[in-house]
This record gives structure tokens, sequence and C-alpha cells, in this order.
């Protein structure tokens, strides 16, 4: 598989702290964000076996390195946000990073059928294609993206923006996302 394994959310946070662990911070972030992660690996599961499929699996690979790196106990930019976070606004989060992985895919110089993938995007995320089409479209026409899913991130946390997260979020991002391409490149092409 390319990221990962889509059967489980299993410890998706590798190298935490005891005190973290003692705190009960690791398993209250589990406890809401394994349900989540497997639901969406499920339906990402179910779809047709096409290249899209394949692409919205890299996609979820992104969003799910960097849903554990935000959330970290220790050093997530947005581990203050461990104490109220809800499932709501942690599925929130995951399909706005969804969301920009495919808009970032979708920019690759490969031979997608992108209605192909936004349709797949709408059954995982349980809407309307056009809804899903409008997210997607308003990561690309953005001046950044990356800057306006952190924003949308902010939103769905309730949580201030700040530029020194803002940075740590996009750089984030895009180092995940780099990896991936070449991982993707990789698969298609048989080379880095």
């Amino acid at each position: 598989m390319l990221i990962g394994s889509l059967d489980t959310a299993e410890s998706k946070i590798n190298n935490m702290g005891l005190f973290s662990a003692l705190s009960g911070k690791i398993y209250r972030f589990n406890s809401i964000n394994q349900p989540i992660d497997n639901g969406i690996a499920a339906k990402i599961k179910g779809l047709e076996d096409t290249p899209e499929r394949f692409l919205l699996i890299a996609a979820f690979g992104i969003t799910q390195k960097m849903v554990g790196q935000i959330f970290h106990p220790d050093h997530g930019m947005f581990r203050k946000s461990l104490d109220t976070l809800t499932a709501e606004s942690l599925a929130k989060v995951y399909f706005i990073l969804l969301d920009l992985s495919v808009s970032s895919i979708t920019k690759l110089p490969l031979n997608i059928d992108e209605k192909n993938l936004i349709d797949g995007l709408s059954k995982v995320s349980g809407q309307a294609t056009d809804k899903t089409e409008g997210d997607i479209s308003s990561y690309t026409k953005a001046d950044s993206g990356v800057m306006k899913a952190y924003e949308n991130t902010c939103s769905a946390l309730n949580r201030e923006q700040d530029s020194q997260t803002a940075i740590l979020f996009g750089t984030t991002f895009m180092k995940i996302y780099d990896e991936v391409v070449a991982k993707i490149g990789k698969a298609v092409f048989g080379s880095d």
C-alpha cells in the first residue's frame, strides 16, 4: 500500500512522551481519532479500484500524517486544542486536509479523471459532488491553498491564527506532500 495501512488508525502518533501518555492525552486523542480515521479508510477501501482511488489513498495518507503532526501532544501546533477536541471538530479538520490534499494532487502532471476523483471524495465525505468540487476549487483558486486550509482548521478548532503556527502548518504540509508525491512518482513512473 502506498501510505501505511487503510485498515486501522492504530498508533498514528509515535514517540510521545511519558507525561502525555500518563495524562491521558494520547488515549483521549486516539478515542476520537480512530473512529474517524477508520471510517474514512473503510469508505476509500469500498470505492472502485481505479487510479483515482489510488490518489485518494495518497491524499488520505497526507491527511493522516498531518493530523498526527498537528495534534501531537508534545510538539503539535494544535496540541492545546486536545482538551477541547471533539469528534465533529476533528472530522472537519480531516476533510479540510483531505480537500487540500486532493486539490494539491490534481495539480500534478498526471492523466487524472478529476471528475472521478471528486466523485470518490464526495462518497468518502458524504457530501454532494458540487459541494466537494467547490471546496477543492477554493483551495486551488486561493493564493495559498495551504494557508486557506490553515485558516479553516483554526476556525474548525475555534483557535486564533498566528504567523508562527501558520508557517509551521505550511511547511509541515509541504514536507509531507513532497514525500507522498515522490512515492506517487515512483509508483506511476517506476522512479523518483
